[in-house]
């Protein structure tokens, strides 16, 4: 058998489809009628299928809404409107990926600081004296499998002088028209809501090339931001009320097939020049900026598109090869970050490409100390992710 599920989150409805029933799927194209069809399995297989058999089938696609078509728009559209129409972004992975009862998640976070691969507790006077923090770096991979090294991140936040607003560079995993995309809806999360600073999303958007909002859409299931989201609310909800903006980071994919650099693309040094300028306008009001970038690293493996399973040997090739780029990073050298990435066509699948060079190109001159890094080794599928701290 085989598992159907919509990979943007839009049905969240799984069949589980017979092998034999492949052929029929892949006949589904709009072109093909259900005699078609009938007729063109007997033809190739030698096997009967009626066509109320196949109708029963398309009525179950259609009715999980996996099928292309009018209803299927109708219902999309109507889904896209009463999200973008809300106030605010709803948990979309409360009592799924974490605890959703307030109690119980603070637990689950507080038990990521102190457990034994966790840094501990934030020391309650970590932050006297210590310089601000301009960024970070922090997984987005769930938190089962890699939620000591969000608070290894976490724990370095806490020991800085607060910001005022904490832009999450989240790693998008949807294909969007545009590269960079905002939103004004205050995130949800069983611990309140993490409000948005407005005004220096609008600044921004201002300021930016192109529209920041048309795939403002892509915020409705994407996880890399909910996830800060929720652990921004553990740290200072209720102690320090600090706002933040979600910011999704689309994919550098052409560029790296292309074997190009994003430096000198019009959209990303238009958005990279906007977001500095932003930034500034903010400090030079007294108000602290602190960047998130949202991301995890390699992605090998069969799962991932690999032809083998995932070694001893693989994992210390990628282990290397991760620790080259994190060195880039130490250094705020964006060039020679994204150049570790793609000088290969990107054959780690790092996901965190594009959100990390903005980060670089925005704090120009920033340096970059690893705090932990962390492999999820699974044969068929491993992926690694760090902590950083940017100062």
């Amino acid at each position: 058998s085989i598992l159907l599920r919509d990979p943007f989150h839009l049905s969240e409805t799984i069949l589980v489809v017979s092998m034999s029933a492949v052929p029929v799927l892949q006949r589904l194209d709009g072109r093909h009628t259900l005699e078609q069809i009938s007729e063109e399995f007997k033809k190739e297989h030698g096997v009967d299928v009626s066509v109320e058999n196949i109708r029963t089938l398309v009525e179950h696609l259609e009715s999980a809404r996996f099928l292309e078509g009018e209803s299927f728009e109708t219902w999309r559209r109507g889904v896209k409107k009463a999200f973008l129409e809300s106030p605010t972004r709803p948990s979309f992975l409360a009592g799924r990926s974490y605890e959703e009862d307030p109690a119980a998640l603070r637990k689950q976070l507080e038990g990521l600081f102190t457990h034994p691969e966790g840094p501990g507790l934030p020391s309650p006077n970590g932050a006297d004296g210590a310089p601000p923090l301009r960024g970070a770096v922090v997984p987005h991979i769930d938190f089962q499998r890699g939620g000591t090294t969000f608070a290894w991140t976490y724990r370095a936040v806490a020991e800085h002088p607060a910001a005022d607003t904490y832009v999450v560079l989240g790693t998008i995993h949807a294909p969007t028209e545009g590269t960079y995309t905002l939103s004004r809806k205050a995130f949800e999360t069983p611990l309140g809501a993490q409000e948005v600073d407005v005004g220096f999303v609008d600044a921004l958007a201002r300021r930016a090339p192109g529209d920041l909002f048309r795939d403002e859409f892509a915020q409705r299931c994407e996880h890399s931001i909910e996830f800060q989201a929720v652990f921004l609310r553990h740290l200072f909800g209720g102690k320090r009320e600090v706002k933040f903006v979600p910011l999704l980071v689309g994919s550098f994919g052409k560029m790296v097939m292309a074997g190009k650099s994003p430096a000198g693309s019009e959209e990303v040094e238009g958005f990279t020049a906007a977001l500095r300028e932003t930034i500034s306008e903010w400090e030079a009001a007294g108000r602290k900026v602190c960047l998130l970038a949202s991301v995890d690293l390699a992605h090998v493996g069969p799962r991932f598109g690999d032809p083998d399973p995932v070694d001893e040997a693989r994992l210390e090739a990628v282990r290397r090869e991760d620790t080259a780029s994190l060195e880039a990073v130490c250094r705020g050298d964006a060039e020679a970050f994204y150049w570790s990435v793609a000088r290969d066509g990107d054959q780690r699948k790092v996901c965190g490409l594009a959100p990390i060079y903005t980060l670089l190109r925005v704090l120009e001159g920033c340096k970059g100390e690893v705090l932990r890094y962390s492999q999820w080794p699974d044969p068929n599928g491993t992926v690694t992710f760090c902590s950083m701290a940017i100062r």
